[in-house]
């Protein structure tokens, strides 16, 4: 079956796009906060170097400056409001600020690019430990982004001995349920994240499979498999499940998952090793939330999935076990 990964940050400027025509959600802002997806897809760090790099982001529900810059870009690390984050190691000392330019587009924030300022000598890698990236509304915390890094030892005979750096959570703890439109009739879809953590630059194809499965029967009511390509860094995966003895082409809809209320789970495995187990529940036809996207989550905390303007939500589920090398 045909694997695509596919760009959390075209599909955040899609969401954009759409939200000019978008009805009025039953999910209004509530709170300002990042989104997931594209904190997901831009936060990453330097293979051989250690140096934090994140890229373009996405927020939803930010207020409009008091006092907007002359730019495009109502907040400007220079002028007009000032929108930040802040590094924090697990102490809670803050390492680096960065400051944004960001700009509204149809109503969803772009933070496009941003200036460091103050914070620790910015050519010194990160050790291994607990981070988090706490973003600023004219110096009032509003949103943060825990995660982590290891390292290994390099055993690249080519090149010199040293240091290899790698994120771990959320990105080996997350997956994601979503279907077009939120339409019962659409595809279910599954995304998780894969790596090989390795300690030499490497580019593998891996066989895996993924199977939906039934907790009241035990019954695999979904399956996905084929190889995909995995280097040291993370990539989004993206999953399709075909009924069992269908065509490999074949599409299990969500509206087969959801008609029967009940446990689901996703199991995967990795050169035929366990790589993770996703477990959901449907109530009343309906996946509910959990972990932190579940809305009586603090703002700062939760999971924001703003998808085409609010219009559409995806589900996102924990990881309960792994033991694979792969995607660790």
């Amino acid at each position: 079956m045909t694997f695509r990964m596919v760009s959390a940050i075209l599909l955040f400027v899609l969401a954009g796009q759409a939200q000019a025509q978008a009805p009025k959600t039953d999910r209004p802002c509530s709170a300002p906060g990042i989104s997931y997806w594209s904190l997901l897809g831009a936060v990453n760090i330097g293979y051989a170097d250690g140096h934090l790099r994140i890229d373009k982001l996405y927020a939803v529900c930010l207020p409009m400056p008091a006092t907007p810059s002359d730019s495009n870009y109502a907040y400007n690390p220079e002028q007009g409001g000032k929108l930040a984050t802040v590094l924090r190691s697990a102490d809670g000392q803050a390492l680096t600020t960065y400051v944004w330019n960001a700009e509204n587009i149809s109503g969803l924030w772009e933070l496009s690019d941003y200036k460091i300022v103050g914070g620790f000598d910015s050519s010194k890698p990160l050790s291994a430990g607990t981070y988090v990236l706490e973003f600023q509304l004219e110096g009032a915390a509003f949103y943060r982004f825990p995660f982590s890094v290891s390292t290994l030892a390099s055993d690249d005979p080519y090149q010199p001995p040293g240091t290899r750096w790698f994120l771990d959570a959320p990105w080996n703890e997350d997956g994601n349920i979503f279907y077009q439109r939120n339409d019962p009739e659409s595809s279910l879809r599954f995304t998780t994240w894969v790596r090989d953590k390795v300690g030499h630059e490497a580019k593998r194809s891996v066989p895996y499979e993924a199977k939906l499965m039934r907790a009241r029967d035990s019954s695999v009511i979904g399956i996905d498999k084929g190889t995909l390509n995995v280097t040291a860094h993370w990539a989004q995966a993206d999953l399709f499940f075909a009924p069992p003895g269908s065509e490999a082409s074949a599409r299990l809809k969500a509206g087969d998952v959801l008609r029967e209320d009940g446990a689901y789970r996703v199991q995967l495995t990795l050169e035929g090793k366990p790589a993770g187990s996703y477990g959901f529940n449907v109530v009343g036809g309906k996946i509910p939330l959990q972990g932190r996207q579940d809305e009586r989550t603090a703002p700062a905390d939760r999971i924001v999935d703003y998808l085409y303007g609010g219009r559409y939500r995806s589900w996102w589920i924990k990881r309960d076990s792994a033991t694979a090398q792969v995607a660790q």
